[in-house]
């Protein structure tokens, strides 16, 4: 009996407290902790601390960055010369190099020139041989070995006309005067191209820029002189005839187209200074009478 009662007793008292815990358990449901006075304080507490241990830590962050901005200058400027150091070594290295680059650019350049002229002289004999295929072959290599040979272009040209690829010939023709604006036999060949195609004015400025390059080809004027006599522009047709007389002003048939065109136009002075021209050269010449007739007429 002695030993049950003190169990018996704590039971109770379990009891008890169960009870009461059960009666007031909506209440503390109800509390708030945070509330409760001690727990705001103790809170106040730590944010103060916080904000110190904060302040305290952004202040010795700034002593120190201000005790270390020597060292940190001290290195930014370690690291300037080290780089203008390297930038000297780089550009001295690049200089050499760009030398060394540009003596061996020279040098192929050299090479490669003379490689495109051997070529042009091959192609130039299997023109004279008719092989224009093979020729045609040998000018593109010439001027991929030298994108500025004109005679590879010259070439070219030539073979495209032989083959009957007029407008590739004539493209070609033009690409050289893009290099060589004065290219005299390049301006004779458009204008033969040109009064082909029955384009006399594009031939006619053509051979005058021919005229122009050479003015002592007399049969360049004569040239003129037939196209624009051809399409009755005599006034300027006399003009190219009187050119090619003053370079060979005994040729007999050079005074005769002058005769005849000053008579078109009724320059009769002209006409008759012709006729005595004729007559020293030669007295028997069977058109005198012609002329005289007509001029007398005009």
């Amino acid at each position: 009996m002695t030993v049950i009662l003190p169990f018996v007793l704590i039971a109770v008292s379990l009891g008890v407290i169960i009870v009461i815990i059960v009666r007031k358990y909506p209440q503390l449901l109800l509390l708030d902790i945070d509330s409760l006075p001690e727990i705001q304080e103790s809170r106040k507490k730590d944010v103060i601390i916080k904000k110190r241990a904060e302040k305290e830590s952004s202040n010795l962050y700034k002593k120190l960055f201000e005790s270390l901005k020597p060292l940190i200058q001290k290195l930014k400027d370690v690291q300037l010369l080290f780089r203008k150091f390297v930038g000297k070594i780089e550009r001295k290295s690049a200089i050499e190099d760009g030398k060394r680059t540009q003596l061996g650019s020279h040098e192929q350049k050299k090479q490669k020139e003379k490689d495109s002229l051997l070529l042009v002289q091959d192609a130039s004999q299997d023109v004279d041989q008719d092989d224009f295929a093979t020729a045609e072959k040998k000018y593109l290599a010439a001027l991929k070995a030298d994108a500025k040979n004109k005679d590879a272009y010259k070439g070219l040209a030539n073979v495209y006309y032989e083959q009957g690829q007029k407008q590739e010939a004539k493209e070609t023709y033009k690409f050289v005067l893009q290099l060589d604006h004065d290219d005299e036999e390049v301006h004779m060949k458009l204008g033969e191209m040109a009064e082909e195609e029955g384009k006399i004015e594009e031939a006619v400025e053509h051979y005058q820029q021919a005229v122009i390059l050479n003015p002592h080809n007399p049969q360049r004027f004569t040239k003129i002189y037939d196209l624009l006599f051809g399409i009755e522009e005599y006034e300027t047709a006399l003009e190219a005839i009187e050119q090619a007389l003053e370079l060979e002003p005994q040729n007999p048939k050079y005074l005769d187209n002058f005769v005849e065109t000053s008579i078109i136009i009724g320059r009769k002075d002209l006409a008759e200074e012709g006729i005595q021209r004729l007559r020293m050269i030669n007295p028997e010449n069977q058109k005198l009478q012609t002329f005289k007739q007509r001029i007398e007429e005009l």
